[in-house]
């Protein structure tokens, strides 16, 4: 009986973790006046309340730049990266509730 009961409730399990992974953050870059370099300003969209994980990547390079923690929570804005040369970035994020690597601006971020 306890089969059949975790694999009536198997479908749904999977859909309550896909629910804690629906945050959506936005970028925003602002050149640090009297230099060559950038901050990047995270906003959290939508999503829970969390520490998220963020690290950035030059996608120019190929290289890993960064990792940070910051805490988040729903229309919340923060600068998390700073001193960030000029090139084009992705910025992956994750969370306790939801360890699966997830982009912010799927394209890339270009500083110019």
């Amino acid at each position: 009986m306890n089969k059949i009961f975790l694999i009536a409730l198997f479908p749904f399990l999977g859909f309550i973790v896909d629910v804690d992974c629906n945050s959506n953050f936005s970028c925003s870059s602002a050149k640090s006046q009297g230099s060559n370099f950038y901050s990047l300003v995270i906003s959290l969209d939508e999503g829970i309340a969390d520490n998220y994980e963020f690290e950035l990547y030059d996608l120019t390079t190929g290289d890993f730049v960064e990792k940070k923690s910051a805490y988040f929570r729903s229309g919340m804005e923060m600068e998390v990266f700073r001193g960030v040369k000029p090139s084009t970035y992705v910025i992956y994020f994750s969370t306790s509730q939801c360890n699966q690597k997830k982009s912010i601006s799927g394209k890339g971020i270009i500083l110019q």
